[in-house]
């Protein structure tokens, strides 16, 4: 998706204003969760370190729009590897902190792991193309788009359930 930061016609402008604004969004995003969670009368340490995970995933969603692919990639690389692991670690210990919290939906905090998983296999793909492209470079592009689909679909999902818990209390 990188590539994207880079597009003709103005394009990129679009996609890095983009990135840069939903990394500043996620954060208030993760934000309203944590907090959610802690209602939930999850502990807060395990709140406050999924939140860590979330800031640091946004922090690399705004460094992506800063340094397009275009300019320092290794700057671009070291925003993209904030997003990855970060929201490796964001999924996994939101899930935990899900699966943990009263009258959550266990279906709602599996779906932390199974985007956690398609981040790995997408980790997987981009490993593999570090040492020869030619093995899975389609692969690993295919896997970014279903990752960021996925990806989308768990923070939807997530606010439709805080939005629904708010209008029955």
């Amino acid at each position: 998706m990188s590539h994207l930061g880079i597009g003709p016609n103005g394009s990129n402008i679009v996609f890095n204003l983009g990135s840069m604004v939903s990394g500043i969004v996620l954060v208030f995003f993760f934000l309203n969760l944590s907090v959610f969670l802690i209602k939930k009368e999850v502990p807060r340490i395990l709140v406050n370190l999924s939140f860590v995970a979330g800031f640091m995933s946004s922090i690399g969603i705004f460094l992506i729009g800063v340094f397009p692919g275009d300019g320092s990639q290794d700057l671009h690389n070291f925003g993209a590897s904030f997003f990855f692991l970060g929201g490796l670690a964001f999924c996994i210990l939101y899930g935990i902190s899900e699966w943990k919290a009263k009258s959550i939906s266990k279906l709602q905090a599996l779906s932390g792991f199974v985007v956690a998983f398609l981040f790995i296999v997408f980790l997987f793909f981009t490993t593999i193309n570090q040492y020869n492209p030619e093995l899975a470079l389609e692969l690993s592009h295919f896997s970014e788009w279903i990752l960021f689909t996925f990806v989308m679909l768990w923070i939807i999902g997530h606010e439709f359930a805080m939005v629904k818990e708010k209008k029955l209390t």
